[in-house]
């Protein structure tokens, strides 16, 4: 076993890297004074462990780092590296050479590598202590060392020639112990003492300790009775629930029976307008059939009475004559003093009278056969006129009843839309009020109350933040402690706005079709920044199962089955509290959306009802018309 090299940088004189190589026997380093011979051996007892800086030639450990000089400046560290050859196995290793080496900075901080692996000069001093290398200057003789050595006293000769037959090591083995037994005994010391300083307090502690136990079991049975009137206020209040269900049921049931009887009666109430409709048109057809009876009984008394009239003045006029012409008769007889040409005169004037009797009945009755035929005609352009008003009549009828029919789906259309919008304004109001219960646990700046996620996402979002949506939101350090503080045993958490680092985020995604969870969600401007933060690198896949095997990042489902490539993890939690408000928030939305709907479906079916209404009455006119 040799020294085989010996590898200087910053050390002393040597302010480059400097390497020396010795082989077996003896090498012999010749130069004039102060040309850094000596800081060769420094070298060797710096790297193999030497702690005193006088033994060196210096002041303190930093002195060994090269200082400067003409032309070249100083240096920041020093190291020295011994190569032992240890070819005929001396040291107990299994490597033919052994690398010890030693560096050191200018603030004082060094370090020992044997072999390139940190380790201590303990390790150090182990490895050379049965070779008969060390510190100690048996083996490495320096300027004036031999008069030191012949003139010491027996003691340092003692020591010396210990170290040289390897019994240093157990020396130092035999005080580490010494001083791991003084440590040992000086820990047993003080724990006797604070055992006898524990008894002493051991009875006051026990008494301390019963208190405490009987406060924690009174707590115990405050909190097991504060749970029973709990659960059996629970109790009652889920059969208030169940009986206003009940109610609500029997009612929703009530309100469907009443529809069903308005319905009855409206189909009743129609079914009553058409009767009434048609007995009105019977009596119309009658009233006008007995109008026109008596119109033609009125005017045919009125020319009986006025041929009454006139046969009665033609009969009275034809008495006279005849009386008159008996009397002529009677005069004109034997006897008589009628003279013949009155006689003649009055039988011309009675033909006069017969022609006129005939020529006036003959004209009467011309009128009346011109007045029968134009009765006649009269006649069948009513007829006709009745046929095409009969036929409107009942296009009238049809449009009527199809406007009615109309009118009725109208309505059960206005009923069904405004049952619809009952239901819907129901649900939107439990909804708003489980909103307002789940947000009175939840502090109005945490992330949950201001993050819009889109439907069908909640599950997601949940599953990567957790317990994070209900975290505060707060602009410094010492105001989130002061809020985490405040949450007291129940615990908080608190995110500091622009503390956060946010990770690289990929441009590609893990698998085909997939998209970022931060695309999904609308954050609060002043949130932006800790949302990026906690969703930037957040892939949403339909399934984790087709990630690939080297994925480190983080990847979720819409179900809310999350993958964590960094620690290998796959978890589905339940949906936070935070996750509820999100979906409740969405879902109360949507309600809104389909309320609004709702309504507009109502006064759409008000208005068509309208229209409806508008049309029966201008065919209850035409048909009036």
């Amino acid at each position: 076993m040799h020294l085989k090299s010996l590898t200087l940088k910053g050390f002393k004189s040597f302010p480059d890297r400097t390497c020396l190589e010795f082989g077996p026997g003896v090498s012999v380093v010749v130069g004039p004074n102060g040309s850094g011979k000596s800081n060769i051996t420094d070298a060797v007892l710096w790297a193999l462990g030497e702690q005193s800086p006088l033994a060196i030639r210096g002041q303190s450990m930093q002195d060994v780092i090269f200082a400067g000089g003409h032309g070249v400046k100083g240096r920041s560290a020093a190291e020295v590296e011994v190569v032992i050859d240890n070819s005929d196995g001396r040291l107990d290793a299994d490597f033919s050479e052994i690398s010890i080496s030693r560096h050191i900075d200018r603030s004082g901080e060094g370090v020992y590598r044997l072999n390139g692996a940190r380790c201590r000069l303990v390790d150090v001093l182990e490895v050379l202590s049965d070779t008969g290398l060390g510190k100690e200057m048996h083996s490495v003789i320096s300027q004036g060392r031999v008069e030191s050595i012949v003139h010491s006293k027996p003691a340092d000769r003692t020591a010396l020639i210990e170290e040289a037959a390897g019994l240093t090591k157990h020396r130092k083995r035999r005080h580490r112990a010494q001083l791991k037994l003084a440590r040992t005994q000086d820990n047993l010391d003080r724990a006797l003492d604070v055992e006898r300083e524990a008894r002493s307090h051991l009875r006051p502690l026990k008494r301390q300790a019963e208190a405490a136990e009987l406060h924690a079991r009174l707590e115990r049975q405050s909190l097991e009775t504060s749970s029973t009137l709990i659960a059996d206020q629970l109790r009652a209040v889920r059969k208030e629930l169940t009986d206003a269900e009940g109610a609500a049921e029997r009612a929703r049931a009530a309100r469907d029976r009443v529809d069903a009887e308005l319905l009855g009666i409206a189909r009743s109430r129609e079914d009553a307008e058409r009767r009434f409709a048609e007995h009105g048109r019977e009596r119309e057809r009658l009233s006008a059939r007995s109008f026109a009876a008596r119109s033609a009984v009125d005017r045919i008394s009125l020319r009986l009475e006025s041929a009454g009239g006139s046969a009665a003045a033609l009969a009275g006029r034809i008495d006279r004559s005849q009386r008159a012409l008996e009397a002529l008769r009677a005069q004109a007889e034997p006897g008589g003093d009628l003279p013949g040409g009155r006689l003649a005169e009055l039988e011309r004037e009675l033909e006069q009278l017969e022609r006129e009797r005939a020529a006036r009945l003959d004209s009467e009755l011309a009128g009346l056969e011109s007045e029968r035929a134009e009765a006649q005609r009269r006649a069948g352009e009513l007829s006709s006129q009745a046929d095409t008003t009969a036929a409107e009549l009942e296009a009238v009828e049809r449009d009527a009843a199809q406007a009615r029919e109309r009118r009725r789906a109208a309505h059960e259309q206005v009923e069904a839309a405004a049952r619809a919008r009952g239901a819907v304004a129901v649900r939107l109001e439990e909804t708003r009020e489980r909103t307002r219960l789940s947000r009175e646990g939840e502090a109005a700046d945490s992330v949950s109350t201001r993050l819009e996620v889109e439907p069908g996402y909640e599950a997601a979002v949940s599953a990567v933040l957790g317990g994070l949506l209900g975290a505060r939101v707060v602009s410094s350090l010492s105001e989130g402690a002061a809020a985490v503080t405040a949450a007291g045993d129940e615990g908080g958490r608190a995110l500091v706005r622009g503390a956060a680092r946010p990770g690289e985020r990929p441009e590609s995604p893990p698998v085909p079709g997939a998209q970022r969870l931060l695309d999904r969600v609308r954050p609060a401007a002043e949130l932006a920044d800790v949302v990026t933060t906690l969703l930037g690198t957040v892939w949403l896949v339909e399934r984790i199962e087709e990630l690939p095997a080297g994925f480190a990042g983080i990847a979720v489902t819409r179900e809310g089955v999350a993958y964590e490539g960094r620690l290998g993890e796959v978890r589905r939690l339940p949906l936070a509290a935070g996750g509820r408000d999100l979906a409740e928030r969405n879902r109360l939305t949507e309600l809104e959306a389909e309320l609004g709907r709702a309504e507009a479906a109502v006064e759409g079916a008000r208005a068509s009802a309208q229209e409806i209404e508008v049309a029966l009455r201008q065919a209850e006119e035409r048909r009036e018309a």
